[in-house]
């Protein structure tokens, strides 16, 4: 059942009635439960900007694999680190 049809900025949830799980328990879960990071997370943690990532994202350049939850982004811990160690390079003298 829609309980608001308002669109466009500010836009609230329409499924309010049906929602399984709240927001508070969803955030809650990711934290404590599951090994996800947000674009923002992963952007500190690589120390590069959000932009960045969503160009990487945008143009499938992205070295790290990760999943659209509806307008959410979650990087997955685990494969950012296999990712990391896959890709070190030697450092080579001159």
């Amino acid at each position: 059942m829609f309980l608001n049809k308002k669109r466009g900025r500010g836009m609230n949830n329409k499924l309010l009635a049906a929602q399984l799980v709240s927001e508070a328990e969803l955030n809650g879960f990711i934290e404590k439960d599951c090994k996800l990071l947000s674009s923002k997370d992963l952007a500190k943690v690589l120390n590069v900007s959000e932009a960045a990532l969503r160009k990487q994202r945008s143009t499938n350049r992205s070295l790290f694999p990760y999943s659209r939850i509806g307008r959410r982004i979650f990087y997955i811990s685990d494969l950012i680190v296999k990712t990391l160690h896959d890709n070190i390079h030697e450092a080579q003298l001159r």
